[in-house]
This record gives C-alpha cells, structure tokens and sequence, in this order.
C-alpha cells in the first residue's frame, strides 16, 4: 500500500506539468513568437522616416545579426484569432522558413498569415517586434529605428516567460499547491509511517545508501505507464498543432515537472532516512507514527483548506466569467453594431490631450448618428445603497432597442432634457439618484437639471452592448437615464474613456470606418470588432479557467479528504489501545476523541474566516475597487455560500471519519496500535 502511495505522488504531479506546459505554451503562442528572446518597441520620434525604410533596416539588421524579427498585426475585423506576421527573411532563419511553408501555430484557436517585411508599408510600424537573437541583436535594432527616426526600446524575455511558465491562469497556483502539499504528504505516510519495508531491508545487510538507491524501483514502476502515455501524448499533439513547437513544449514540461516533483523527491528522501532511524526491533513490529508525524498530518490539513477555499471562488468567479459571454441572444440584440479597440502600446495614453481627441471623435460620431451610447456605471448615492447600477444612453439607443415603460408604452426620444428611469418594483432611491446626477455626472449638460420620469420601466433587462466579460451583457435592476445629447452633456474626456471600453458603439462597420476616415485617426485604433467579440473572447479563456479551477476544487477535495483519512489513522495508530482502554472504561465518543473533534472545528473556524476575508475582498464594496457591474464581483457571495459549505462538509467528513475510525477500534480491541 506504501508503495502505490509514493508512484501516486509521483505520477499527479507529472500529470500537471504536462497540463501546465501546455496551458502556458497556449498563452504564449497566442500573444507573439514561440522561441522569441526579446521584444523591440518602436513609437514615433519627431522625424519619421518612410515605413519602406523602417523594413529596409530590419531586413539589414536580420541579415547582419542572423536573425529573425517579426511583427504581428491583428486582424481588424477578427483580432482574436486571425492576424498577420510581417517577418524578416533572412537565409537560415526561421523567418525563411515560415515564409516558404507557413506559421506553424501551436494552437489551434490562431490563424497567422505570414508576409514579409516590405509588407509594413500597408501598416502601422510603431508597435512591438519580436526576435529571436542575443542582446547585441536587440541593440541593432533599436539602433535602426532610430536611425529611421522611431524611439525605441527593446526588453529581454527571460527562459520561464518564453516557455509560459510566468504568465499563469487564475487558479493554478493554489492547484500546484494542493498537488504538491498531496505529494508530500503521502511520501512521508509512505515512508515514515511503514518502517517495516526498510527495517527488514536493513536485516538483510543493506546499508543507508543502498535503501535510498532501492528506492528508484518506485519510479521505475512507472516506466511502463510512461512508455503507454508518451507516444499518446505525441499522437494527441499531432492530431491538434501537427507538433508545432514540440521542441519548447517538451523542454517547458519537463522544468514544470522538475519544480513540482523536487519537494516530493525531498519529502521522499527525508521519509526513508527517518524510517531508517527507526530501531529495527520496532520497525520490523510496526512501530506506530512519531508524535510530530501525527502533528503534520494535521496541520497539512490547514493549508489544504485555504487553498481550496480559494479554488472555490475561482472557479465561481470563472464560471460567471464564462456565462456573460456573447450567447445567441446576445449576438441578436447586438446586429452588426461594431466597437473600437484602443491599445495603449505604443499609442499615449497617458496624455490629456490624446484622450481629448478621442473624446472629440466619439463626440463627432455620436452627432452624426454614426453611434450611440450605451454606458454601464455605478452612481454613488450614498444611504443604505451606496451606489445604483446606471445605464447611460441616447436617442439612438432608444430608436435600436424596443425599451418600454411599465404601462406598456415605448420609451422614444424626443426629450431636450435629461431623463431618470426607474425599474418597476425597485427600492431604488429616484430623487438621491437625480441629485447625485446633476452635481456629479450631468453636471455639463445643456439644458438646466434632470427630470426624473413619471414612469417607471417595465420588468425585463437592458442591453449594454458589452466591451469586454467585465460588463454585464443584461442589466436587470438598473436605472436608465437617457441623455439626449451626450456630445454636449459628457467632457471629450469621459467619451474617449467610453469609445476605449467599448461603451460608444457604431450601428455598422461602415460608420464606424466612415467616422474614422473623415477624422484621419486611424492609427489610433488597433481593430474594428463586432459587439461582443471581446466579450465573448475573454468567455472562451474563462471556460479554460472553469477547467482549470474545477480541477483545482476537485483536487482540493480529493486532497482534503486524503488528508483527514491519513491524519486520522495516523493518530489511530499511534493512540489505539488508549482508545479502546476509555471505551470500555465507559467514556463517551465524544470526550474520547476530544482532541480529533476541537480539530475539526478549529479547521472549520480557520475556513471560514478565509471564505469572510476572501469575501469582503471581492464582493463590490462602492468604491469603485470591486464594480457591482463586474460578473466576479457579483458572484463573490455565491461563491462564499458554496465555500462555506465545502468547508461544513469537509469537517462533517472528518467527524465520520473519527466516528467510524473509534468503531473500528473498538472493535479490533486496539489490534496495529500501541
């Protein structure tokens, strides 16, 4: 039974680093070059040469260095899984390479189109470049784009970001933790709670090193069940990518796997020495478990909580994540409305006046009628509610969506005035929101004050034309204030804010490539994607997250209940006959194990402070720190309710456990124990 407990704690976390290479290769190819060693950032000098010059120098510099540079450009009307790499093609190099048999994309979710570097003269050449060259590479072209006039810096990608092992999903982390805290634990029960397989090696002669050495036999006993799962693996990486970057998969699994087994292989080894100080005598009778392995037993149980409780709300958070994707009825009440993407490398952001004139474009767009606005925001208000879930828009909107008040009417524009629209039945507070609004929000519109509608809004939600997974797509209990003329009533500030989130939206592709046209800022959005795209992009890495944390939960309690078991028995063990003696002496259940119950609710104490702590640092709070709009903030109390209650029943499973454990005992009148 030893013996299948250390090839399980050997063989779990081989599993995951196989499953966590994999992820954080998938990351990396989708956001650049697998294999690129360093990043080149180019943004526009004073005096700016031609971009036929900006790739005439990269071309010299990969020609010189032996190098390749590429770039990658999204493409602009689906940027989440189709771009462009414009690449050097010098001979020898891997950019020679993809231009004759194409980008081999390691995952499937990306297609690459490859062209060469003379092909920049159809793009934006500020942005990011990639290499794969040394240092004096980098330095060779950051020399020539300045030499074309683009300032320039360039950043070293160390071996653990290329091989994806920085750029972690939520929730793996606390998986690791759980795996390895696992492991460890079941090598020291292994080793240190079953001396008789090493004493009777002992009574053979064996020395020390001989036994340590003999204990290779447990990974060799794996050996058949590699060689089965190595050329499936193979198979399942051709069937998906035709192993691409195979090279840098295979080396990111393998320093995966020697960071997580390396605490198991100590555990291990400081396992077998213990049980070797073991007497022989003893050992060979069984000696029961030291006190402060019992001691351990337990107190990896603590961790093994807290972790879990954090995987728990992950995976809530994910979850919710996940669902405010774009569904068909999502991509329905968007039509062919479109958004704007701002990235902020390389363009400005950081200035005034850059926002100014984002503003004064959303501002112009908005006039036109080429756009509307469809804004989510929390109001503070103050009082029992500190903030109400807001939906700004304007006539536009209102002419798009069939909007109706609870008699049944149409809410149509036509209003010169600002108007507050309540939902049917809400405690809302409708003057503490108009106040709010005209000193805060409203405070530049044109028309003097705010009216508060007669009406109220019929029961059903509003659509928001989501930016990104962090809005809601629907809102249900939210107030609607139609603002007629948003150019006037909002800075350009705050509307280049709401064009960069996605809040300003355009009704076709064509408008918003009409507005962009007729003000000559087309450089300052990175693509034109339709309504929820992002949305639903940021859904698709949710589900690999929901994966990702209902692995780590079932591991977690899996673990958990492992590690009560163990504890258990080992305290069984140690502590048996003086068990069965207060049994028939007459003691309570209860007061017999005293010390095993306070321990489950000690850790049921700990638990739930952790899910109190995780909670109120998630749950919206009205600062603005955690949205009430934001889908993991909402989920924050479902997802304290359900940690709560994986916490109750993992020590209602500890209770059974000692209850069925005593029985056991009694029964067996302390037989294995002293």
């Amino acid at each position: 039974m030893s013996h299948r407990m250390l090839q399980l704690a050997y063989a779990v976390p081989a599993v995951l680093a196989v499953v966590l290479g994999f992820v954080g290769l998938l990351q990396v190819a989708e956001s650049g070059a697998v294999g690129s060693t360093g990043t080149v950032t180019a943004t526009a000098g004073a005096a700016t040469g031609s971009n036929e010059r900006v790739a005439a120098a990269l071309e010299r510099v990969a020609r010189t260095e032996h190098v390749t540079i590429v770039r990658f450009v999204a493409d602009r009307a689906s940027p989440v899984d189709r771009r462009t790499a414009l690449t050097t093609g010098a001979p020898g190099t891997r950019g020679t390479t993809w231009l004759r048999t194409g980008y081999p994309d390691f995952s499937r979710g990306m297609s690459t189109r490859v062209e060469p570097m003379a092909a920049l003269v159809e793009f934006d050449p500020t942005g990011t470049y990639e290499l794969d060259g040394s240092d004096r590479a980098r330095s060779a072209t950051v020399d020539a784009l300045r030499s074309v006039g683009y300032e320039a810096s360039s950043e070293a990608i160390s071996l653990a970001r290329r091989l994806g092992m920085s750029d972690r999903l939520d929730g793996t982390l606390g998986l690791v933790g759980l795996v390895v805290t696992g492991a460890v634990v079941l090598c020291l029960v292994g080793t240190v709670g079953a001396p008789r397989r090493y004493a009777v090696q002992q009574a053979f002669g064996r020395s020390s090193g001989a036994v340590l050495l003999g204990e290779c036999s447990v990974v060799r006993a794996l050996l058949p069940l590699i060689g089965v799962a190595v050329p499936t693996g193979a198979a399942a990486l051709w069937w998906y990518n035709r192993l691409a970057d195979v090279g840098p998969f295979v080396l990111a699994v393998t320093a995966i796997a020697a960071v997580l087994l390396l605490p198991v292989i100590a555990a291990h080894g400081v396992g077998v020495l213990t049980a070797i100080r073991v007497p022989m005598a003893e050992g060979v009778r069984g000696a029961r478990p030291t006190a402060p392995l019992v001691a351990l037993a337990q107190v990896a149980r603590f961790p093994a909580v807290l972790l879990l409780v954090a995987a728990v709300f992950d995976l809530v958070g994910a979850t919710a994540v996940a669902r405010s994707g774009s569904t068909d009825r999502d991509l329905r009440a968007a039509g062919a409305s479109v958004q704007l993407w701002v990235t902020p490398d390389p363009r400005p952001v950081d200035t005034q006046e850059y926002w100014d004139r984002i503003g004064d474009f959303a501002a112009s767009a908005l006039v036109d009628g080429g756009a509307i606005l469809a804004a989510p925001v929390e109001v503070p208000v103050g009082g029992a509610r500190s903030t109400v879930p807001v939906l700004f828009v304007d006539d536009g909107y209102l002419r798009l969506r069939d909007v109706r008040a609870s008699d049944g009417s149409r809410v149509s524009p036509g209003s010169t005035r600002p108007s507050v629209w309540l939902p049917d039945g809400t405690d809302l507070d409708g003057a503490g929101l108009v106040r709010a609004l005209r000193d805060w929000d409203l405070r530049n519109a044109a028309e003097p004050g705010v009216q508060l509608s007669a009406g109220r809004l019929a029961d059903g939600p509003l659509y928001t034309y989501p930016g990104d997974a962090t809005s809601p797509t629907w809102l249900d209990d939210a107030a609607l204030v139609v603002v007629p003329d948003p150019a006037r009533a909002f800075t350009p500030d705050q509307l280049g804010s709401w064009l960069s989130s996605g809040d300003v939206v355009f009704r076709t592709r064509a408008d918003a490539e009409r507005s962009i046209t007729r003000a000559g800022i087309g450089r300052e959005f990175s693509a034109v994607v339709d309504v929820g795209q992002a949305a639903a992009e940021e859904a698709r890495h949710a589900r690999l997250a929901v994966g990702v944390g209902t692995a780590a939960v079932v591991s977690g309690l899996a673990v958990a209940v492992s590690l009560s078991v163990l504890a258990t028995a080992a305290h069984r063990r140690r502590s048996g006959r003086r068990r069965f003696v207060l049994a028939t002496a007459g003691v309570s259940g209860l007061r017999a194990d005293l010390g095993l119950f306070a321990v489950e609710f000690v850790l049921v104490a700990c638990g739930v402070v952790a899910v109190v702590d995780t909670w109120v640092g998630r749950r919206p709070d009205g600062s603005g720190l955690h949205s009430g709009l934001d889908p993991v903030a909402r989920a924050a109390e479902p997802a304290a309710l359900l940690a709560a209650a994986v916490v109750v029943t993992l020590a209602a499973v500890g209770a059974v456990v000692v209850g069925s454990t005593a029985r056991t005992v009694v029964r067996e009148r302390g037989a294995g124990a002293r």
